[in-house]
Parts: C-alpha cells; sequence; structure tokens
C-alpha cells in the first residue's frame, strides 16, 4: 500500500469518528484522546513519508490544511497523489547494471542489488539507502582481504567504512580520485538513514537513485 493511500484512510477514520487531532496534549487515559494520539502520530509520519515521494510542493499543501484542521480537503489532494503514484508505477522499472566483482562475492552483491532494485520500485527509499551501505562494507572487505591475505572480520568485527578506508590506505591501496569521499558520502547518507535523530531522514526519489548509482561505481572502480 502506498503512503498516500495509507493516509488517505488514516484521514477518512479521524472524520468519520470525530476524532480531535489538533489538540497539544492528550489524556491517554481516555479512550478518544488515546485514539487522537494515534492517529495524530500516524498521519504526520505518512505525509513526511509522502514528501519523499511526491515531493515538497504537496508536503506542503498537505501540511497546510491539516494544520488548519481542514481534513475534508485533505481527501482531495491526497487522490491526487494516489493517481500521480498509479501513474510512476506504470512507468518503465528503473534497471541497475550488476558491476563486476570477484567471485567471492558476487553472489552476495547481487542479492544484496535484487533487494535494493525491490526498495527502490516500492519507494522503500531509506532500505534501498542502507542496503547500499551493506554492499560497500562487502567490496571494501573482499579489496582488504586481497591485499592483506587476513580478513579484517575476524579480528575488528564491527569496524565501519570509514575505518575500513583508513585501513586500506595504511595497506598503500591507492583509491581513484575522489573514490575515498564518494565512500564518504554515501556512508553519511546511509548514517542519517540507519541512526535515530531528532527528525528521521527520507532520501528523496532522486537521492536514493544518485547513492545506488553512486554505489555501483563505487564498487566498480575498486574492481
Amino acid at each position: 500500500m502506498k503512503y498516500s493511500e495509507e493516509a488517505y484512510s488514516a484521514v477518512k477514520a479521524v472524520i468519520s469518528s470525530k476524532i480531535e487531532i489538533g489538540k497539544e496534549k492528550f489524556d491517554i487515559e481516555k479512550y478518544k484522546d488515546n485514539r487522537a494520539a494515534y492517529y495524530k502520530k500516524l498521519i504526520e509520519g505518512l505525509f513526511k513519508k509522502i514528501r519523499s515521494s511526491a515531493g515538497e510542493d504537496y508536503y506542503l499543501k498537505l501540511w497546510k490544511l491539516y494544520k488548519e484542521n481542514k481534513l475534508n480537503e485533505l481527501l482531495p489532494v491526497l487522490e491526487e497523489i494516489k493517481k500521480i503514484e498509479k501513474e510512476e508505477k506504470k512507468e518503465k522499472k528503473v534497471g541497475f547494471a550488476i558491476p563486476r566483482v570477484p567471485a567471492e562475492i558476487k553472489d552476495e552483491v547481487n542479492a544484496d542489488l535484487l533487494e535494493i532494485q525491490k526498495c527502490f520500485e516500492n519507494d522503500c527509499l531509506r532500505s534501498s539507502v542502507i542496503l547500499c551501505g551493506r554492499i560497500l562494507e562487502t567490496a571494501l572487505h573482499r579489496k582488504y582481504f586481497e591485499i592483506s591475505g587476513r580478513d579484517i572480520l575476524e579480528t575488528s568485527p564491527g569496524i565501519g567504512l570509514g575505518n575500513l578506508v583508513a585501513k586500506l590506505k595504511e595497506l598503500n591501496y591507492n583509491f581513484d580520485p575522489g573514490l575515498s569521499e564518494q565512500i564518504h558520502l554515501i556512508n553519511q547518507v546511509r548514517v542519517y538513514s540507519v541512526h535515530k535523530k531528532q527528525e528521521a531522514f527520507y532520501p528523496t526519489k532522486d537521492q536514493a537513485h544518485a547513492i545506488i548509482l553512486y554505489t555501483l561505481d563505487a564498487v566498480k572502480k575498486m574492481f
């Protein structure tokens, strides 16, 4: 189910149940207040997800109507977004070329890339970015093993991407110009997507697409 469909159903439920979600504070001991707090959190969370899939203009429009408590006017806007999402689904699927990698990690990289493709096509954009970090880790671990003959996972199982890059530099591995910065950028976006922040980071479709292409390019340069 798309975020717009979920938001539409939630707003309809609030309207039909005559729940007041505009309060600043809720008494969770009261049934109606408890439900209101639930729907408030649900709808606001879905609007943030719609922001990443439908764009800033629709997000601002939804948020304005929501803040003004014009819930009935939210429904036709959400219907518009549903139509847009439906049309986007009809468009040709984006394909990501599998990079050439050593046979020892080929199956693992291919499996992650197929998962990334599914996540990207279904607007699970944070998940696709997180998986990009996993592909880079697999590639860097393999590169370290090729150069040193040692499996760094045995001595440093929780080593991060930044430390992996540093370890490879200590072994005099010459990264292509800009590659270490490229890996750092991918890692930063991944970290913001994974770790709990004051406000969750939801990459846009274009941002996720760029990170996937950056990841595949980085792997290609390594091998």
